[in-house]
């Protein structure tokens, strides 16, 4: 298992939400952790706990912008 930790800059949640969503469903992936909060000066914090190491150097990649 693998857990990632993002910061995404300029989201709101449910923008963050929303994209998340679609690309947990798109990827058949159902994370055994998930925790999203928003921290000061509009940063959302994910962190998201994956099974599958190499969906979660995808996830990583694809939302580290």
């Amino acid at each position: 298992m693998r857990q990632v930790e993002l910061r995404l800059e300029e989201w709101t949640l449910s923008q963050a939400m929303a994209e998340l969503r679609i690309w947990l469903d798109h990827n058949e992936c159902v994370p055994p952790n998930f925790e999203i909060r928003k921290l000061p000066h509009g940063v959302i914090c994910i962190q998201i706990e994956f099974r599958d190491d190499a969906l979660a150097e995808v996830f990583e990649r694809e939302f580290a912008r």
